[in-house]
């Protein structure tokens, strides 16, 4: 049992979780002028007794359920045709999704029962739907089991990850006037509706006028320096309470990370990135979420950022493992059963991660998860 149950926040920090308060803004005008008063109307509807982390985990069971349903209607190609209903029904739950995110904070305040867990919750329910819904865009964008399909991961994720450090450091999420909350996720959901409309397959037409590149990956690339443009705005904001060369360092895990999975996708003996992406997704999405998830955690409990998690072993193990296997032609350890092993560790430690923080918050600050405390 004991090793079950893990406390992520050392005991003379649990006092810093009954002060902690939320500060943030979001200055979208989508947000301001049609997705927050569309949430309000809503809020009328919904009970009193309904608990914001319910709300929270009906957002995530919506994009569970489109993952679920892409997973046993396309396999894991990450390409062909999708069917009409499958990606109308995408976008419907995508939207749905959209307004529960935003109905929970409302309802919290409404309540009055806004809590840290709440906040750790709904930051980490958004990271794991980075994961879950992107291997749906991945299929969406027509990338196979590429490298091109970890970068489309990729480009989300490491934005998210370093708006998690902005907060840690500052002490408040202010989100500009166009910004992945709200313009971003509503882009997101809009593409399915867009495939649905005109088909899949101008995704991988070339064009000329790019050197023949395909259309997803000029969009990818597109996607890219799009959202690299605000990332200097967020290091400024986060180098008036911390040195740069800090900022940069707390880093370095994740990089470290997505450097290892690059390299196995790139210099696999077997080539096993065309075989087993999905596990390399999930790899990736479910290591990007707990690390979110620890940085939101040790923000509401005042405690140092560690300089990595243990879950880096297991990356040592895979690059370890793939380097064997260039040296003297065959891996240790079969790269696909290797990559199947870590990612079910990946969701597993995710899991006990979720369960552990959901424990020693309740407990420390007497409050029910999915209940409404009076």
């Amino acid at each position: 049992m004991n090793l079950l149950n893990y406390d992520f926040i050392a005991k003379e920090n649990l006092k810093f979780l009954k002060t902690y308060k939320y500060k943030g803004t979001d200055q979208s005008l989508l947000y301001n002028y049609v997705l927050s008063p569309f949430a309000n109307w809503c809020l009328k509807y919904v009970p009193l007794n309904v608990a914001p982390n319910t709300l929270t985990l009906l957002g995530l069971i919506c994009i569970i359920i489109c993952h679920i349903l892409f997973y046993f209607v396309m396999g894991d190609n990450f390409q062909g045709t999708i069917p009409d209903w499958l990606l109308w029904t995408t976008f419907i739950l995508h939207m749905i999704y959209m307004n529960f995110d935003n109905l929970d904070g409302k309802q919290a305040r409404r309540t009055n029962n806004s809590s840290p867990l709440g906040m750790i919750l709904d930051h980490n329910f958004d990271s794991m739907i980075i994961a879950i819904q992107g291997t749906n865009f991945v299929t969406c964008l027509q990338c196979g089991q590429s490298l091109l399909a970890f970068l489309l991961i990729c480009v989300p994720t490491y934005p998210f990850y370093i708006i998690a450090h902005e907060e840690y450091y500052t002490h408040e999420m202010n989100l500009p006037i166009i910004n992945a909350a709200a313009e971003g996720t509503v882009f997101v959901g809009s593409l399915f509706a867009i495939n649905a409309i005109f088909g899949c397959d101008f995704w991988t037409q070339k064009m000329p006028q790019f050197y023949n590149l395909q259309f997803n990956t000029v969009a990818i690339i597109l996607f890219f320096f799009v959202v690299a443009f605000g990332l200097p705005y967020v290091f400024k904001k986060i180098t008036k309470f911390v040195p740069l060369s800090q900022a940069l360092k707390s880093q370095r895990y994740m990089l470290f990370i997505g450097l290892v999975l690059y390299y196995v996708i790139l210099f696999s003996p077997s080539d096993v990135g065309s075989r087993h992406m999905r596990a390399i997704l999930y790899i990736f999405g479910f290591t990007m979420s707990k690390a979110v998830g620890i940085v939101a955690v040790y923000h509401v409990s005042n405690q140092d950022l560690p300089n990595c998690l243990n879950s880096i072993y297991l990356f040592l193990i895979l690059l370890f493992n793939t380097i064997y296997g260039q040296v003297f032609g065959k891996c240790l350890i079969e790269e696909g059963l290797l990559l199947q092993i870590t990612a079910v560790i990946s969701v597993l430690v995710h899991i006990h991660f979720l369960y552990n923080i959901t424990r020693q918050i309740s407990e420390a600050l007497k409050i029910k998860v999915f209940k409404i405390n009076k």
